[in-house]
């Protein structure tokens, strides 16, 4: 483990105009401390990335971008596996005033779908120049040059730039309303937009997440979020960066092929602060082992972020419980809600108190209201608060009246402030549509932004209960399909967790459901068309017990075969789109 020894803070450490500023601040200030160690293979750590590397290798990527006649304002795309490369070339881009693109590099297997969703990236960014490693460029710069967007563009491998390269580089202080990068969102309900996060954006989100989740300067982060991913460039990367901290990371493979990976990094490098989607809780419960667990300190894990993804108590509940006998506690986990429009935290429940989840009648719910009932209750649904939000202006509106919702009342989630990103680059319709959003009573708050999410407040804080784009309506009810998903999931041990889609397909003018869901690997090699028939039925009744539903089809596939996102969001849109299509292998696998 490495030495934390830090010298005394001093009271300007985490207040920089920029993350520029900030890492230069540092550089002087600690230059042989670490920011970044990565953990290749998820266990042996490579040599750290000290500050001071950083800002010389940082130069030299900035003086190789303007001898590329990169000019500021330029995009260039970031194609890298996770690991200290990204982070050299990601700031190297900002030193040099050049918007980084961050893009996921999709595994051999999935170059083809990867290469498309390359393509629509590089169609919009319309990139100067393209940052990798040798190696990556090697693998697929014959492939990527079919791009048309990317076939004339400089290609720079920044391994092989020399350190000295950047020394009589000067880096001007970027602006804090110029864009720093864009993030492409994950496209879970449609078509991948650049959001224009400026470096105003960052400073405010990084102060925001600082005095939320109780940082400081002895906060050491440990985490296998993928870096190309909002949650996980800004926690894994642009906070520690701006605060002077150290940063542990393996790449997500790593995590899910061992699970134990993550909770031993924690329990090696004694860190205090990960953050991780709710599958990463669940994950752990059931791969971890009891022997593994024997040989964890997670006593110095102090806040454990649970957001991304609908977050679920007994989930939280049950890692709890699994892993108290390693030091953990049940209020290190911090329930969040945000998304990459406003950088990336909205809300989040207070640290070191118990999180709170409140049982909800589902029946009204879908018509538009919260009633508590007992957790017992055949209509309960069970959802977790996500707290506050101290440094935005956070509304639960009426789409349709632009009113703010009363306590208890759902509506759609609108947030304003400073975290706020500038909009979709190149999309001014989108840009008006979901960031300049005001309400009917009062001109002069917001503009807001819309989040596309349904949620509601109590005296517990911000409940979120679903996405507008997701409801489905049958016979006038909203249904959101998470709360279907849930229920097939567990209606039947040979589907795999976090692995069923629901979505609705419109038949005879009506619409109605279908439950597509993978089955555990293994099981369906050996699953005849009796068992098959079998796991159907129990996804039928489930559904049509717990939620009143009748299920048009339901069909069941091969694991790994949902398309999700890059960072392991289902894609409804997407898999409706395939099933409408009857695209391989789901004509093969269709059952009513």
């Amino acid at each position: 483990m490495l030495d934390e020894s830090l010298p005394p803070a001093t009271p300007d450490q985490f207040h920089h105009e920029t993350v520029v500023d900030a890492v230069r601040a540092h550089a002087e200030r600690l230059p042989d401390h670490p920011l970044f160690t990565f953990l290749p293979d998820g266990d042996e750590a490579e040599p750290p990335l000290t500050f001071a590397a950083l800002d010389a290798r940082a130069r030299a990527v900035a003086a190789s971008l303007h001898a590329a006649r990169a000019e500021p304002g330029a995009r260039a795309l970031l194609l890298f596996e996770p690991g200290q490369e990204f982070v050299v070339a990601f700031f190297g881009c900002l030193y040099a005033g050049v918007v980084a693109v961050p893009t996921y590099l999709p595994h051999p297997s999935q170059r083809a779908r990867g290469l498309l969703r390359l393509a629509g990236i590089a169609e919009d960014a319309q990139p100067a120049a393209v940052l990798t490693t040798a190696g990556i460029q090697a693998a697929v710069e014959t492939t990527a040059r079919s791009v048309p967007e990317v076939r004339e563009t400089v290609w720079l491998a920044v391994d092989t730039i020399a350190e000295g390269a950047g020394t009589d580089w000067s880096a001007p202080s970027p602006e804090p309303k110029s864009v720093a990068f864009l993030q492409y969102t994950s496209g879970s309900t449609g078509r991948p937009k650049g959001v224009m996060v400026t470096h105003g954006n960052l400073t405010h989100n990084s102060d925001f997440i600082r005095t939320s989740l109780g940082m400081d300067g002895s906060t050491v982060v440990v985490g296998w979020l993928p870096p190309y991913h909002d949650m996980g460039l800004i926690s894994m990367i642009i906070v520690p960066a701006m605060m002077g901290i150290h940063s542990v990371s393996m790449p997500t493979v790593a995590f899910l092929q061992s699970p134990v990976r993550w909770l031993r990094a924690i329990s090696t490098y004694r860190g205090t602060l990960s953050a991780a989607p709710n599958f990463a809780f669940d994950l752990c419960t059931r791969k971890v082992t009891d022997e593994d667990r024997a040989s964890l300190d997670l006593s110095f894990w102090r806040v454990a972020t649970n957001g991304a993804e609908p977050i679920r108590a007994d989930s939280m509940q049950r890692f709890s419980e699994a892993f108290a006998a390693t030091g953990f506690r049940p209020e290190t986990i911090v329930p969040v809600y945000g998304l990459a429009e406003s950088t990336l935290l909205v809300s989040g429940t207070p640290v070191d108190r118990p999180w709170v989840s409140r049982s909800f009648d589902e029946d009204a719910l879908e018509h538009g209201t919260a009633v508590s009932v007992p957790a017992d209750s055949p209509e309960a649904r069970v959802l977790v608060s996500c707290g506050t939000s101290p440094a935005l202006d956070v509304a639960i509106v009426d789409p349709r009246a632009r009113t703010r919702c009363r306590p208890g009342q759902v509506g759609e989630i609108w947030v304003a402030g400073d975290s706020v990103a500038a909009g979709y680059w190149q999309r001014p319709d989108l840009t008006r549509e979901a960031f300049e959003a005001t309400l009917a009573d009062g001109a002069d708050q917001g503009p807001y932004l819309r989040t596309g999410d349904l949620g509601f407040r109590t005296e517990d804080g911000l409940f979120v209960c679903g996405r507008i784009k997701d409801v489905i309506i049958v016979g006038g009810r909203n249904h959101h399909p998470h709360d279907i998903e849930r229920t097939a999931e567990s209606a039947h041990p040979a589907i795999r967790p976090g692995c069923v889609a629901a979505f609705g397909v419109t038949a005879d003018g009506t619409e109605e459901v279908v439950v597509a869901a993978e089955l555990r690997r293994g099981a369906d090699d050996g699953t005849g068309p009796e068992a098959r028939q079998g796991v159907v039925n129990a996804v039928l009744r489930a559904v049509t017990q717990e939620h009143r539903l009748t299920v048009r089809e339901v069909v069941l596939l091969p694991a790994g075969t949902l398309p999700k996102t890059s960072s392991g969001k289902l894609q409804r849109r997407e898999t409706r789109k395939e099933y409408l299509a009857g695209r391989s292998p789901w004509n093969a696998q269709r059952q009513h």
